[in-house]
């Protein structure tokens, strides 16, 4: 009988483990909640349709357009568009301010200078700024380095918002289609008549053909430009779940760590070895270490070059080294009522202090070199560099001892003020006037080739050499001058006889706006006017075969 309920309730059990097998909640993970839609105002529709405008603009015009004055054009409304759509928030501060400031001054190096790297900088500073102002305009200043690297953080973390920014401006909470949407179909299915009537009006109208020509004429041909158009909508989908995440608070923030820090004797055993290290190389180069502030040489068997090219750069690599060590030790070090400890100040200190007398070392043998040898576009941007860790590394040596000081905002506008500098001043303008200066006065030969290759800003003085009464010079920069016109500057002049000033204006290359910058259209205006000077030098150029 025992044996009988024994076996019953087996069986029942049996039963219920199959029915349970059976049943969907054993078979379906956990269900996927999808992210709530974005409450969305009139405001923020109109946001989203101007950023589409703007973002499609920022693309033909600026990232497409030679990053030049389409690009200033293009960042200048996109700051406009942000500052409006944030203003309402009301908690800028001072600092955000500055920021956005020096975000849209940095963008103006593109018609100030034709300088890759400045350029590039100039982007990526831009860039950077512009996020930490509408971070400040939307949630207040921050702090800490922490906090302010959390910015980047935050703003990465919005891309993952872009399905849901999307759909919260084509339906609402209840499934229902909105305006916007209905008004983008219409805009959508409007496109396909635009590419047939557009054409048309041009040809049968020359003043509406004049003006859609000074607008597009940097944009390309009709299909390219739709590309443009397509990757600007792509861009916008960023621009737009950034703003909507930004606004609305949705976005991921770096939490507190319950991390406690690293041991002292730890750190302070890892800086105490570098240190000494530094301390014997401070004792071994006691001889002429500092000689290069003194104008002379350690000894008569090293020359100029050697003296101020050895070790410039390894100092340059050691000098990042050093901060990211002396960065790192204060961030992760254990702290006693939020203070490091009196043995990690005093062997940081020292070592921010070394970086900052190989940091001064290496600058005075850069002005060493560029005495003897002329300036270079490199020389000028790696002693910038040098300049931007030096002002970094006061900084984190006030930090040490101040922790209020906040490193990573005062090395972004360090970063903003010198390729501000940079691209304002015009490095290759710069370089290209010393040369010049330097070879009139008989101190450098000039190097026409390295003349050329500064772009626009070396064109005014390869003509004025082009007509030097040196004729070897006047003849080598006639050949330069002749590839600008014939390959670099103007278009289809090979099969030309010779040409004038209404030739070369006809084939010039980057008509649009876009493409304005102040070094190119003096460079322009040096050939046009060479040219009117010397008719007979067209001629000439297309005697030269550079094809």
């Amino acid at each position: 009988m025992i044996l009988d309920i024994e076996k019953n309730e087996i069986l029942e059990k049996e039963q219920q483990s199959d029915e349970q097998l059976k049943t969907p909640e054993m078979l379906l993970p956990e269900q996927y909640q999808p992210k709530p839609l974005f409450e969305l105002k009139k405001g923020d529709t109109v946001f989203a349709v101007c950023a589409l405008v703007a973002s499609i603009f920022t693309a033909i015009f600026g990232i497409f357009g030679g990053f030049a004055f389409g690009y200033l054009l293009s960042i200048a409304l996109l700051t406009a568009l942000f500052c409006i759509y944030f203003a309402t928030g009301g908690k800028a501060s001072v600092l955000p301010v500055i920021c956005g400031l020096l975000s849209l001054a940095n963008s103006a190096v593109f018609i100030c200078t034709t300088n890759s790297s400045v350029r590039f900088f100039g982007v990526l500073i831009s860039f950077l700024l512009g996020l930490v102002c509408f971070d400040g305009m939307t949630n207040g200043a921050t702090a800490g380095n922490r906090q302010t690297m959390g910015i980047f953080y935050s703003a990465a973390s919005t891309m993952g918002n872009i399905g849901v920014s999307l759909k919260s401006l084509f339906t609402g909470g209840n499934g229902d289609k909105k305006a916007v949407g209905k008004a983008l179909v219409g805009l959508l299915c409007a496109v396909p008549v635009l590419i047939i009537v557009v054409p048309l009006l041009i040809s049968s109208d020359d003043a509406f053909s004049g003006m859609m020509s000074n607008i597009f004429s940097g944009a390309g041909n009709t299909f390219t430009t739709i590309l443009k158009a397509i990757f600007g909508a792509i861009v916008s989908m960023f621009v737009i779940s950034y703003g909507f995440s930004l606004k609305s608070g949705r976005v991921s923030k770096t939490k507190d760590s319950k991390f406690a820090g690293i041991e002292n004797v730890y750190i302070i055993s890892f800086l105490s070895a570098i240190g000494v290290c530094y301390l014997l190389y401070l004792f071994s180069q006691l001889a002429y270490f500092f000689s290069a502030f003194k104008g002379f040489l350690p000894n008569d068997d090293i020359t100029y070059s050697q003296y101020a090219r050895k070790g410039f750069f390894e100092m340059c690599v050691i000098a990042v080294i050093n901060l990211c060590l002396v960065f790192f030790s204060i961030l992760l070090a254990k702290k006693q009522n939020g203070k490091v400890c009196h043995g990690i100040k005093a062997i940081a200190t020292f070592i921010a202090v070394f970086t900052l007398i190989i940091i001064a070392t290496a600058i005075s043998k850069m002005v060493l070199y560029i005495d003897a040898y002329g300036m270079t576009v490199l020389r000028v941007t790696t002693s910038a560099f040098m300049l931007f860790l030096g002002i970094v590394f006061i900084a984190v040596i006030l930090r040490i001892y101040i922790n209020k000081i906040n490193i990573v905002k005062t090395a972004l506008i360090a970063a903003g003020c010198i390729v501000l500098i940079l691209g304002t001043a015009n490095v290759n303008a710069v370089c290209a006037r010393y040369n010049y200066k330097a070879y009139k006065s008989g101190k450098l030969d000039i190097d026409i080739e390295a003349l050329y290759d500064l772009g626009d800003e070396g064109i005014p003085y390869v003509v004025r050499l082009a007509c030097s009464k040196d004729k070897e010079i006047a003849k080598e920069a006639q050949e330069y001058l002749s590839k600008a016109y014939m390959r670099d500057y103007f278009d289809d002049m090979y099969y030309a006889e010779d040409f004038g000033v209404k030739e070369l204006k006809q084939n010039q290359k980057h008509k649009g706006f876009s493409y304005f910058s102040l070094p190119k259209a003096t460079a322009y205006d040096e050939l046009y006017k060479f040219i009117e000077s010397n008719p007979d030098f067209s001629y000439y150029c297309c005697q030269k075969n550079w094809y």
